[in-house]
């Protein structure tokens, strides 16, 4: 099973809020694919907790997902507009989805550290 490095520093995410936002999709696609792995894995097969846990968690993932890719969607369709010359409208929804996105990558380390665990 592939585990990917989600040890990321949060300090060291990059400063433009565009680029920002696309790592924050490649993140939680990875996670995504990550949830899939576990979801298959055999060991958990007979474990009907830990495999719903783990759709709820892949659940979670995809809201925030889909989320952050509808407001990258909505900025860039406004950033083009003719007379956008403030990125006022955007600091709330910024800060919104970046806490979001940072209370569930730090609620999906734990998660992921309990079900690693031997």
């Amino acid at each position: 099973m592939n585990l990917y490095n989600l040890d990321i520093a949060f300090n060291n995410t990059p400063q433009k809020s565009t680029n920002e936002v696309d790592f924050w999709i490649h993140h939680l696609e990875e996670i995504k694919q990550e949830l899939k792995q576990f979801c298959a894995k055999k060991k958990y097969n007979n474990q009907d907790l830990i495999k719903s846990a783990v759709l709820l968690k892949a659940s979670t993932n995809n809201s925030i997902l889909k989320a952050i890719q509808n407001y990258k969607e909505f900025r860039d369709y406004w950033s083009k507009c003719e007379g956008f010359n403030s990125e006022t409208p955007f600091i709330y929804e910024h800060s919104k989805h970046k806490s979001d996105y940072l209370r569930h990558i730090k609620e999906y380390r734990l998660f992921r550290s309990k079900l690693t665990k031997k």
